[in-house]
């Protein structure tokens, strides 16, 4: 039988469900998942995509068979599978659900332990599942069904984001993704007196794709706040471990703004004097320079490295006194009063905390934004990758050999001091999961931005499309 091999991404495992992956595909799945980890008990979560009970269904037969103990958290976020992987006695957790993507699709992300299985664990994961040579198991798994967990983690958000000072009106929009129901409650919960829009589950989406980071997909938010004179609004992406918001006026703000906002209240906290590592805050190579002003600003110190989210998170462990971390798609790492990985319930938690406290009089909710600079930028350019891959970035990084680059991920180019240009950059790095060359400029000035452009198109416009970039 052929098996679809190519659904093993960077970062999880992802397809057409029923032509991609069928019950055969997760079945087989289960059972190289627990040869692959050698596990006795996994935590397993899904999604409401139509395919997903099937999915989940197979895939627990294929662990149970394999002599894992799943406990099924039913319908749940990723954040809360992940904070299962960190509350219960279990070896790893699996999420079925394919976040953004539109209905058709599905997947799986997986954890060894509290860490986001990525990269070459992934392929690895992948040569068990082709080889099919399995464990066997002399006793079939228990499946322990957990009905309560969500409201276990509910009451662990709320409790490790801290009381509200104030009613904060916040318009919810979910999607109708998973999270909805569950943000809702949260809301409650927290005493967020603000309006829920598409919070009611329909796996169709039919109001448009749960991706909170792009503006196109804020409108319906937009509008609902000025409409009702909320605070601002918060957008959950399709499987709640991302949030986007828009200010008291509709306006979209970028993830990586909302992120200096969180990098500058969480550094308040800590001393001047405290250790380099706790006053580091990690964010990702697509984030504006406006971010690393920011946290200097306020004694931290910025440390750029890959996207990923399972790479930041890599980062946390490996920095265990690292307060924060984020990326321009919209996963926060909270890992002060949190333990470092990437939830929606949780950052919408800390955001109403943040606001009841910095804003007791009600005072606008983009004067948050005031003390970080806006530098002109293009939006995030997803161009066509038409060559292959590796040739076609090198020969990028070789077009711009002549300038100081940082290249933990494709190339980021420092245009400090040249074409007149005081600060500015240009990123340009291969998409994980598409065949796309993810583009981003920014500039201290429009004339600076400009010139960014043309160089770039100087440089490389002869071999890659740009027009894409020049419209962002």
């Amino acid at each position: 039988m052929t098996w679809a091999v190519h659904c093993f991404k960077a970062y999880d495992i992802r397809g057409i469900a029923y032509e991609e992956l069928d019950v055969s595909f997760a079945e087989r799945l289960g059972r190289a998942l627990a040869t692959f980890l050698d596990c006795s008990a996994l935590a397993v979560g899904r999604d409401i995509r139509e395919s997903s009970p099937e999915l989940h269904a197979a895939f627990v037969r294929g662990l149970m068979s394999s002599g894992v103990d799943v406990h099924d958290l039913s319908i749940c976020t990723t954040g809360a599978l992940y904070y299962a992987t960190s509350s219960l006695e279990v070896d790893g957790g699996v999420m079925i659900t394919a976040s953004h993507n539109p209905p058709e699709y599905n997947g799986f992300k997986m954890c060894r332990g509290t860490a986001a299985m990525a990269g070459s664990e992934i392929q690895e994961l992948r040569m068990v599942f082709e080889d099919g040579d399995f464990r066997t198991a002399n006793d079939v798994g228990n499946h322990i069904l957990l009905d309560d967990f969500t409201n276990q983690h509910l009451s662990a958000v709320i409790s490790a984001a801290g009381k509200i000072s104030r009613p904060v009106n916040a318009v919810i929009d979910s999607a109708n993704a998973v999270p909805g129901p569950f943000m809702v409650t949260l809301a409650e919960m927290l005493g967020s007196t603000g309006e829920t829009i598409h919070c009611q589950w329909d796996n169709t989406f039919p109001n448009h794709p749960p991706d909170p980071t792009r503006p196109k997909n804020m409108v319906d938010l937009a509008e609902a706040v000025v409409a009702s004179g909320a605070e601002f609004g918060v957008g959950v992406d399709g499987d709640g471990d991302r949030i986007g918001v828009v200010d008291e006026r509709g306006r979209f703000i970028h993830p990586d703004r909302l992120l200096a906002v969180f990098a500058e209240d969480v550094l308040s906290n800590i001393p001047k004097s405290a250790s380099e590592e706790a006053r580091t805050v990690i964010h990702d190579v697509k984030c504006s320079m406006a971010l690393e002003h920011t946290i200097r600003q306020n004694g931290g110190i910025p440390h750029m490295m890959r996207t990923g989210h399972s790479f930041l998170k890599q980062a946390l462990r490996e920095m265990p006194q690292c307060p924060l971390a984020g990326e321009m798609s919209g996963h926060f790492f909270f890992h002060d009063r949190w333990n470092g990985f990437d939830d929606s319930l949780y950052g919408f938690a800390r955001l109403v905390e943040l606001v009841a406290r910095r804003l007791p009089n009600r005072e606008p909710f983009s004067s948050l934004f005031d003390n970080i600079p806006d530098f002109p930028s293009t939006g995030e350019a997803k161009v066509p990758l038409s060559g292959e891959r590796f040739a076609t970035m090198n020969a990028v990084k070789e077009a711009f050999a002549d300038l100081q680059s940082n290249q933990a991920d494709g190339v980021r180019v420092r245009y400090d001091g040249h074409l007149g240009i005081d600060a500015g950059w240009f990123l340009c790095r291969p998409s994980n999961t598409e065949p796309i060359l993810v583009m981003r400029a920014e500039a201290d000035s429009e004339v600076g931005l400009s010139s960014i452009r043309e160089d770039v198109t100087r440089r490389i416009g002869h071999m890659i499309d740009l027009s894409l970039f020049h419209s962002a």
